[in-house]
């Protein structure tokens, strides 16, 4: 099992709780769905590279590496819930 498995899960469970007030959201088997006027934006984790990926209609594809207590983009050093508040938003 790879090291932030379950520390990935509770996450993506968390942010769906949090954004199922805003947002048609829907979790399940470690993916996060959300349908969003923009198109669909889809959280997994990935559990052979230990990441937690996002596809987003507005930015593309980010991979996101657990890190001191965060989840922190590959490419830009951005917390997983500041790239997905920014398209959101956008």
């Amino acid at each position: 099992m790879a090291a932030h498995k379950t520390i990935a899960l509770k996450y993506l469970s968390d942010l769906c709780d949090t954004l199922e007030n805003d947002q048609d959201a829907d979790y399940t088997d470690g993916a996060l769905l959300l349908k969003h006027p923009k198109g669909q934006f889809l959280l997994n984790y990935h559990g052979v590279m230990d990441q937690i990926w996002l596809s987003s209609p507005v930015t593309g594809a980010h991979h996101f590496s657990y890190s001191t207590g965060k989840w922190l983009c590959t490419r830009t050093n951005k917390e997983l819930e500041s790239v997905l508040r920014q398209d959101l938003d956008a």
